[in-house]
């Protein structure tokens, strides 16, 4: 039996749009300081607090595809990859100890105007183009995924949903600056908390306690932590997970505009640090939860696998039916949920669209126009900036629906583009 979302959880979703939606006009023009300098709409005015930050920083590197591909992961390979919230504690202490003091001594808008200054304009402007397309591949990933599960607890066509979606995300990115979206991320964190932690606990309880969970796991062979085959082909062994996500989280987070931006958005080296932790811990748990969430699902569906069944159709689509099934008969738990799917995918995309805007104005249109730029036209440019790029990004989302599975398609996406600039640096 199909459930689909009713009028309660409509209502829950809708809510959380028009939340973040009314942050960017908060910002944009009821704020006591306005965005219309380049400080204020890409680094927050330098005066931004450690909370808000660390919270923006978790939300921007937890997308959908962390929501519903990592569960998907663990129910259908086992937990091999769990490991990977190892690496992430030793990548945080790196970034602390190595990267963040010579980007916080140089004051640069621009992560990559640390290669001009090492080395020459050409290696920037690489740098700076490789950059846009490593957004420009990964945001259409990051909202395809969540739609899908949304077309499915709705039943309504993914290319409807879409649009609004990124229409709301593109209106406040573009409203409000570096200070909405980091707001709207911090709510969209909180609720991306509640909807798995709801969903977990819900889950657990009905099988039993978590006991009974680890306990149909280790029956169906899916608990593996130590696998220390040295083979490169196999699909995930410690090596591969803890080392190798090591270097492909380095590559994604300490040159990444994204994170350096928000970092140098804070007023002393010792904040930052500190943000960096709490950004450690906040993933550590996210993921964590997200992986045992797959215990759960496997848990429950042990006996009738969905997949076989011919229930859903790709294995990304679990975690939305099994939201459906269990707990589509309380009242808006479905509606938090996707809820929580959705921040996840808007925080990824608005923080995606104000670096990428930050990268083109700075490193692209800045230095090829020969006059100085005021500050009014500086700010009214990088508004018209996000706009575009946020148009092109959801033209590309109907590409994507030909790519296999999504966590494999990301990181091989992210692995050619990240890797090389992570090289540069």
């Amino acid at each position: 039996m199909t459930v689909f979302f009713d009028w309660l959880d409509y209502l829950v979703f809708g809510a959380m749009l028009l939340c973040s939606a009314l942050i960017g006009v908060y910002f944009a023009f009821f704020a006591a300081k306005k965005q219309n300098t380049t400080a204020e709409y890409l680094m927050g005015g330098k005066t931004m607090g450690m909370f808000p930050i660390s919270m923006s920083l978790i939300a921007s590197y937890i997308s959908g595809i962390s929501l519903l591909g990592l569960p998907a992961e663990m129910y259908t390979y086992g937990t091999q990859l769990w490991t990977i919230v190892l690496s992430e504690w030793a990548v945080s202490a790196t970034i602390a100890v190595v990267y963040l003091p010579v980007f916080y001594n140089l004051q640069i808008t621009s992560t990559y105007e640390y290669l001009r200054l090492r080395f020459n304009q050409k290696v920037r402007l690489l740098g700076s183009i490789i950059f846009i397309i490593k957004m420009m591949l990964y945001i259409p990933i990051v909202i395809y995924v969540p739609a899908l599960a949304f077309s499915q607890v709705t039943g309504i066509n993914l290319h409807m949903i879409t649009p609004i979606v990124c229409v709301v995300c593109i209106f406040y990115t573009t409203l409000g600056g570096l200070k909405a979206v980091v707001w709207t991320d911090t709510l969209q964190t909180v609720i991306m908390y509640f909807g798995v932690v709801f969903v977990l606990a819900y889950g657990t309880w009905r099988l039993g306690g978590v006991g009974d969970v680890l306990r149909v796991n280790k029956e169906g062979q899916r608990l593996e932590f130590f696998n220390m085959d040295p083979d490169p082909t196999i699909r995930h062994s410690f090596w591969s997970t803890v080392f190798g996500n090591y270097f492909s989280w380095l590559a994604s987070c300490s040159v990444n505009q994204a994170m350096v931006q928000r970092c140098l958005a804070l007023s002393s080296l010792k904040r930052a640090r500190i943000t960096i932790f709490i950004m450690a811990a906040g993933i550590f748990i996210i993921v964590s939860l997200c992986c045992y969430t797959g215990l759960v699902i496997y848990a429950t569906f042990e006996s009738c696998d969905p997949l076989s069944t011919g229930a859903i159709r790709k294995s990304d689509q679990l975690l939305p039916y099994f939201v459906m099934t269990i707990t589509g008969s309380i009242p808006a738990l479905p509606g938090i949920f996707m809820s929580g799917v959705f921040s996840a995918a808007l925080s990824s995309m608005s923080t995606g669209l104000n670096s990428m805007c930050g990268v083109i104005f700075e490193d692209l249109i800045r230095p090829a126009c020969n006059m100085p730029i005021s500050e009014r036209t500086a700010s009214f440019i990088m508004k018209i900036i996000v706009v575009v790029v946020g148009a092109v990004c959801v033209a590309l989302v109907f590409l994507v629906e030909h790519m296999g599975a999504l966590i494999q398609a990301g990181k091989s996406l992210a692995g050619i583009t990240a890797g090389s600039l992570l090289g540069m640096f």
